[in-house]
């Protein structure tokens, strides 16, 4: 079956008496044809092409059925027991000498009698036995002439019971007998002991002898019976073909709306369809129970009726009971393959659905991100670029340039926010783009179910021109007004510089002195010097635009002019700053006699000198206080910033190594699942290994492993991903925000974390089964000795609850070695997402532990609460009047439909804990749900005549106070009073919706009957007895009664 099933095969009923058990019919039924005649079950698997739609599908059936043959099979003239002779099925004429039989009654019974026997039998050919004891031998000639000239299949032998009258013998020994002649083998019995020689005396009727106590009257009502379970499920049959040929011609919209309506459409008839299989079978399987007598109410549905087949040889049923109860075996293994085929068709359409419905999303989100991108491309473009600014400019440069500056900064910060507002949709094209190459990878993993490749790859190629060419004009507008504001900035410092220069050589004449020369040379060379401090290489840029660049250009002559100027005049300047050498005259001077002064004046010069050398000492020595002084406070500084420093970075490593444990321990976790899915799950599907296991076993892989593969897909391709994306990104770990991109991550996949539901909801019935059938079984103790793993495979199936608690106790400790106060806000956030999930699977575990619940708790949807040891105060209401009733501690369970209160039963013998079941109330009647009487530590529930006012324990499992517990649980129910008014109104209105097309209500109208006449055999009702075929008749009477076209089995 490839993604177009056109060719999906597909069994119906046929009755053609000409074709073998194993042939492949491809007919359609003609609307002329009576379908109500069944006589053989046999599943046609039909393969239709994509060529073939169009052809005519015809079922070569005949008119004939019980019904219609019905008054002349009460004249007893032939009737077939379901005795046989070699497999060959027996055929009876027997004596009737009262009626005749002409020619047109024998055509008429032997074309319908013919056809009750299977396919099988009907090859083999037929024995004929014709009493004619008390009749003449013309009637036996007549019989043998209508025999000679038509008889539908091969005859074995024909068994002649001969007249026994005197007159009759005196003929047959004088002429008869060699008159008599037939093409077939003809042997003439005298008597019954003769006819017993040659057939076994259990395989007649007793007026041959026999031991089959054969009732017409009973058996032509077994047939009508069969023969209208075989019409349903032929219409069945007729329906499941619409439906596969609808979905499969139908074209896929391209809204996502329109998408989930038709999803939505096909459940819905996909659901009603299963709802049809189920009653047929239901009805079947009352009357395979009437024809076995056993009573319904001791009988379960079995899930496969080809093993009913082979049952029905081992009862000990008469042999006309035995083959009726092949025959409706044999439809309901019709009805098996349907539905098994329905279950096939299904998987491939809603993949091929899904995948669609995911592709119109992608499309729809390429939409609303192509359209942001356009949008931010008309703002990019409506910003003023540097023509624009440059044009400004040239009217603003005679008055100040403040304006212009202001203008190009409100530019840029307007850019800088546009870029802001581009990276985000950068990333949600980034991250639609990988979403699109995953649908891709997941579809070329099944090449035959590919869809919308081709329109996915040129989408994501488009998203990545639309963000490389809006970032790099985003970049190039943010460049050059940058370097725009740059030369404006720096032409203001450019010119008044070349008016400095302008002025200095203006001022300073050539001729000059030698010390003026000097002075004149140190001011050029600092005012040189002064233009390396206005960085003219910013202004230097290969990408510059033409018209500012021109400009730039200009700017950097004009500087080259004056410093050109400036250096030949410093030249000039250092020749005139030469000194001049002249001619130095010598003197002598003359001795004078000082010696006194000169003295005093040494000792003088040494006092100063030591009060100098004195106060110069005092200054050290404090200098050297202070110093030391200083620098003690600064080693007391230093010392606590490297403590605080050494501490931060221990707090980070060991952050760090908690991330690792969390990563580690994921890798670990996958790797275990992956085992237990390969090394288990797939070892059932294997031909050698499959033949060793028993049924039970096999019919409970679901069971017995749950939603294990979807966990491991979550974890396996989203979650461990993410982690290995944070831990290996190195923008995040020098950053050291690793604590918030962790717990973003558990905080993105809150919803998928969900799996865990199904999954721990399923536990107790996979240890259940793994205790009764798997435990010790050979074919899984090979499998842990191959895996080498030292725990079986219960061990194993523990992981993922014990998983989903450790990330609370990793969250935690990250906490702990978190020193960003930001970074701690969002890992708490995190946490409680975790500790809700927890204790949402708290309470689905303990929803598991409810006993005396009379109906199915699957019915009643997901547990969202549940509240411990309640004290509930039950009221009965009289108009505003209220009588109070009783008083009584509960554990309370919400669920989406009801509320469940039980009780809760510990026998502290280590057992787990049970709740009794005691009283249930809908969702759908809860009228009003508030504080009563302004105590918000309580809630009340008001019904149409019962009030329920419940107070809620102080210390409640999680922690929450009693105030904070009921504002919860009013606000939950109120939320669930509402979702259960729009899924009622809903359903009110595609019922009255169907009530218009008369196709269903003529359907309606044949499905209350069935259910009036048969009731299903596992109905709770005690007052509701098993409906005998008798009863059946009767309602069948009155119903035609009131309706001529209802066609009753009994005329």
């Amino acid at each position: 079956m490839t993604d177009n099933p056109t060719g999906s095969p597909f069994s119906t009923v046929r009755n053609d008496a000409q074709e073998s058990d194993n042939s492949t019919m491809t007919k359609k039924p003609s609307e002329s044809d009576n379908r109500s005649d069944r006589s053989d079950f046999d599943i046609i698997e039909s393969n239709y092409s994509i060529n073939e739609l169009n052809d005519e599908h015809v079922h070569q059936e005949t008119s004939l059925n019980v019904l219609s043959t019905a008054d002349i099979l009460r004249e007893k003239l032939a009737f077939a027991t379901g005795g046989t002779h070699q497999n060959s099925p027996i055929l009876t004429f027997p004596d009737n000498p009262q009626i005749e039989l002409t020619q047109e009654k024998y055509k008429k019974l032997v074309s319908y009698l013919t056809q009750v026997p299977s396919e099988h039998e009907r090859q083999l050919g037929f024995v004929l036995i014709i009493d004619r004891r008390s009749d003449r031998w013309m009637a036996v000639k007549a019989v043998l002439s209508y025999i000679e000239e038509y008889f539908p299949y091969s005859i074995q032998c024909i068994y002649l019971l001969r007249p026994n009258s005197w007159m009759q013998r005196a003929l047959s020994r004088i002429t008869i007998l060699n008159e008599i002649t037939c093409i077939h083998r003809l042997i003439v019995c005298r008597t019954l002991a003769e006819l017993h020689e040659h057939l076994d005396a259990s395989q007649l009727s007793k007026d041959l002898g026999g031991t089959i106590d054969f009732r017409l009257f009973e058996w032509i009502e077994r047939r009508a019976a069969i023969e209208k379970l075989t019409q349903s499920i032929h219409e069945l049959s007729e329906m499941l073909l619409v439906f596969i040929k609808q979905c499969d011609e139908i074209e896929f919209p391209n809204a996502v709306d329109s998408t989930q309506q038709l999803l939505l459409q096909h459940s819905t008839q996909k659901t009603e369809l299963e709802q049809e299989l189920l009653r047929i079978k239901t009805w079947g399987h009352s009357l395979l129970c009437i024809i076995r007598q056993q009573h319904k109410a001791t009988a379960s549905i079995p899930n496969h009726f080809a093993d009913e087949v082979n049952e029905i040889h081992d009862l000990s049923l008469a042999p006309d009971q035995a083959a009726h109860a092949r025959a409706c075996a044999n439809a309901l293994t019709h009805v098996d393959n349907s539905e098994c085929i329905l279950q096939q068709f299904w998987c491939l359409h809603e993949a091929r659905l899904n995948r669609c419905l995911a592709l119109r999303h992608f499309e729809q989100r390429f939409k609303e991100v192509q359209c942001t991108f356009i949008q931010l491309h008309n703002n990019l473009s409506q910003l003023p670029d540097i023509n624009t600014s440059l044009l400004r400019f040239e009217c603003y440069r005679t008055d100040n340039n403040t304006t212009i500056r202001e203008e190009i900064d409100q530019t840029l910060i307007q850019l800088d926010d546009l870029s802001q507002r581009t990276q985000t949709m950068i990333s949600q094209a980034t991250l639609l783009a990988n979403d699109g190459l995953d649908l891709i990878m997941e579809q070329q993993k099944q090449q035959s179910m590919a869809y919308g490749i081709d329109s996915i790859e040129p989408k994501c190629q488009e998203l990545d021109e639309m963000k490389r060419n809006l970032t790099g004009q985003i970049d190039e507008k943010r460049h050059n007004l940058k370097l725009l504001r740059t030369y404006i900035d720096k032409l203001e410092s450019i010119n008044d510089w070349c008016t400095r220069g302008k002025d200095m050589l203006a001022m300073h004449p050539i001729h000059l002195s030698n010390d003026k020369a000097s002075r004149s040379l140190t001011e050029l060379e600092n005012f040189l010097s002064d233009l390396s401090t206005i960085n003219l290489d910013e202004l230097q840029h290969t990408s510059t635009p033409e018209p500012l660049r021109s400009m730039i250009n200009q700017v950097f002559n004009r500087v080259n002019d004056v410093r050109d100027l400036c250096e030949k005049r410093c030249e000039q300047l250092r020749r005139l700053a030469l000194p001049i050498n002249r001619p130095v005259q010598r003197v002598h001077p003359l001795p004078l006699q000082q010696t006194e002064s000169l003295n005093l004046i040494g000792t003088t010069t040494s006092l100063l000198q030591q009060q100098m050398n004195e106060h110069l000492t005092s200054a050290d020595n404090d200098h050297n206080l202070s110093s030391s002084s200083s620098s003690s406070n600064n080693n007391n500084s230093t010392t606590a910033s490297e403590c605080m420093i050494t501490h931060n970075a221990k707090m980070d490593k060991k952050q760090r190594h908690v991330v690792t444990e969390l990563l580690v321990t994921e890798q670990v976790y996958v790797e275990e699942l992956r085992t237990i899915i390969e090394g288990y799950m797939i070892k059932f599907d294997e031909p050698e290994r499959y033949r060793y296991l028993p049924p039970a076993i096999i019919q409970n892989k679901s069971v017995l492993f749950s939603n294990l593969p979807d966990i491991y897909a979550f974890h396996a391709t989203s979650f461990l991903r993410d982690l290995q994306q944070i831990y290996d990104d190195p923008s995040i770990t020098n950053t050291c925000s690793i604590g918030s991109a962790i717990a973003a991550c558990f905080i993105k996949r809150k919803s998928n974390f969900k799996l865990y539901e199904q999954y721990v909801l399923n536990k107790s019935q996979s240890e259940r089964i793994w205790e009764q059938f798997c435990a010790g079984h050979p074919f899984f103790t090979k499998i842990q000795q191959s895996l080498g793993h030292r725990l079986p495979l219960d061990s194993y199936l523990l992981k993922p609850i014990q998983r989903i608690t450790q990330y609370q106790l990793l969250l935690k400790e990250t906490i702990k070695y978190t020193r960003n106060e930001q970074e701690c806000l969002h890992l708490q956030a995190a946490l409680r997402v975790m500790l809700n999930i927890l204790s949402d699977l708290n309470d689905v575990m303990h929803s598991t532990q409810i006993v005396g619940y009379p109906d199915n708790l699957n019915t009643l949807g997901r547990v969202h609460l549940r509240g411990e040891n309640c004290l509930i105060s039950k009221e009965k209401r009289r108009g505003t009047v209220y009588t109070r009733t009783k008083t009584s501690t509960r554990d309370m369970f919400l669920f989406d439909r009801d509320i469940l209160l039980c009780k809760k039963k510990d026998e502290g013998n280590g057992k787990s804990v049970q709740y009794q079941f005691k009283e249930l109330i809908r969702i759908i009647d809860i009228a009003v749900c508030t504080h009563p009487k302004n105590d918000r530590n309580k809630f009340e529930l008001l019904l149409k005549d019962w009030s329920y006012i419940i107070q809620l324990p102080n210390n409640s499992s999680n922690g929450d106070k009693a105030e904070e517990t009921s504002v919860k649980w009013i606000d939950t129910i109120k939320s669930c009073v509402t979702q259960q008014t729009e899924q009622r109104r809903a359903e009110m209105k595609q019922r009255s919706a169907s009530l218009d097309h008369p196709a269903y209500a003529h359907r309606r109208h044949l499905q209350h009957r069935a259910t009036m006449t048969i009731r299903a055999p596992d109905s709770d009702d005690p007052d509701d007895e098993p409906t005998t075929l008798s009863q059946f008749n009767e309602t069948t009477k009155a119903n035609s009664k009131r309706n001529p076209k209802i066609v009753r089995i009994d005329k």
